[in-house]
């Protein structure tokens, strides 16, 4: 039997990522690291820089997990550039050659049963099973399942950061969380169908330190269909959109992340809980005496930095750390996970993407003080002008970076508007 979809995959651009972890604290500090791994999705993975690991080992996801002991002082750096691909589900043409040649990938028994297990971040209750069994219906088609929960959280739940729980049972009883929330929720739906799912934990692809995590679902003779309910949720705010669009990228199309990905995004590494290698000691005494780093997460008090999760990372953003001392006081992400910054490669592309920000930001700090300032000076109509100018400047670069849409055509035009109403009353 025919599926009726496919994926198709277009290759976008070609990112760098620069990965760092210092040792901050007065005590060695044992560090896990996920090494990207090639997808259909990022491919030709080419290593600029890795400092050697104590030991390295292959994780059930297929990602490298790098181990390292760090004494005060030391630090690990991981570089790498990598080709990213956009990802469309498009339907399945029977009668087009190119689709019935194409390559789709296939899932091992063991993957499947990982994809499929029950874990403190994703559950499988009864009441879960019961809720994704209520939302689909009479539905049978996998993706047509999915489609279902995927709308089900974006009309249902709400984008709320920090939360104060994780895990799918905290966002079931909250009905609301951030995007590995939504992440973990929709998976253990999946899940609990018979549907193998599993979370990403990446980045956005367009600057320092920008986490984000969404989902991938497998389906037979397709492959794997991704989804991102965070974000289509985040984009329900024109405002949101806006910021999404003009700071990550993404693309603005009607229910675009169901069955589709911009392209602009590396993952780091797949499904939460996952086992480390070697073994993080347990026993420790000092998750007792670390309160301020006691989290929900998994329905159970945890106190990350300082035990595992029967045997398992919670996730791997790229990393998880174990320290051997009270953390240092004011702690940042940087203790906890280490630093990042993923930027393009070519001198055209990042030029043209900071250009974009540059002119965007003056366009409205330009802006902001004409009206502020308007009512105490009479002839600011340059600043109004060269506000417009510059969020034309923005307009284009975005065109051309296939990054704009009618919001900020509008924009435009009520800037432009202004201006001319200024002049006119300027020349007079």
């Amino acid at each position: 039997m025919k599926p009726l979809y496919r994926i198709e995959y277009h290759f976008i651009k070609t990112y760098r990522v620069d990965y760092t972890y210092l040792n901050k604290q007065d005590s060695p500090v044992s560090l896990w690291l996920s090494l990207p791994a090639d997808s259909m999705t990022q491919r030709n993975i080419r290593i600029l820089q890795q400092t050697a690991p104590k030991e390295l080992n292959l994780l059930p996801t297929g990602n490298q997990l790098a181990y390292y002991e760090l004494l005060p002082g030391e630090n690990v750096a991981f570089s790498c550039l990598f080709d990213s691909y956009e990802t469309r589900l498009v339907p399945f043409d029977p009668n087009n050659n190119k689709d019935n040649k194409a390559e789709v990938p296939e899932l091992t028994e063991d993957e499947r049963l990982f994809y499929l297990r029950s874990t403190p971040l994703v559950p499988l209750t009864d009441e879960i099973r019961q809720e994704a069994i209520r939302i689909v219906g009479d539905s049978k088609e996998p993706i047509e399942q999915a489609r279902k929960l995927f709308f089900h959280l974006v009309q249902h739940y709400k984008y709320i950061y920090p939360p104060k729980e994780r895990g799918a049972s905290a966002m079931r009883r909250n009905q609301r969380g951030d995007c590995g929330e939504f992440s973990f929720l929709f998976a253990a739906y999946c899940r609990s169908l018979h549907i193998p799912c599993r979370t990403v934990f990446g980045s956005w692809a367009t600057g320092r330190l920008r986490a984000h995590a969404w989902n991938e679902f497998f389906v037979e003779g397709v492959g794997w269909v991704p989804v991102d309910a965070s974000v289509q949720v985040s984009m329900k705010s024109q405002w949101n959109k806006l910021a999404f669009v003009t700071g990550y990228g993404a693309r603005n199309t009607k229910h675009y992340y169901f069955g589709n990905l911009e392209g602009k995004r590396i993952v780091f590494s797949l499904d939460p809980n996952v086992p480390l290698f070697p073994p993080f000691p347990e026993g420790s005494q000092l998750a007792a005496t670390s309160q301020e780093q006691l989290l929900n997460i998994g329905e159970e008090m945890f106190a990350w930095g300082f035990q595992a999760q029967y045997g398992t990372a919670p996730y791997l953003q790229p990393a998880y750390t174990q320290f051997t001392s009270p953390v240092a006081p004011g702690p940042t992400t940087e203790d906890y996970l280490g630093s990042w910054h993923v930027k393009e490669t070519g001198l055209i592309q990042a030029l043209s993407l900071k250009l974009k920000y540059a002119a965007f930001i003056a366009s409205m700090l330009c802006w902001g003080t004409y009206y502020v300032l308007s009512w105490t000076f009479a002839k600011l109509e340059w600043l109004n002008l060269f506000s417009t100018l510059c969020y034309c400047l923005f307009l284009l670069v975005s065109i051309l970076r296939k990054e704009a849409y009618y919001v900020m055509y509008i924009l435009f035009g009520l800037m432009l508007l202004s201006a001319l109403r200024g002049l006119s009353l300027f020349v007079k």
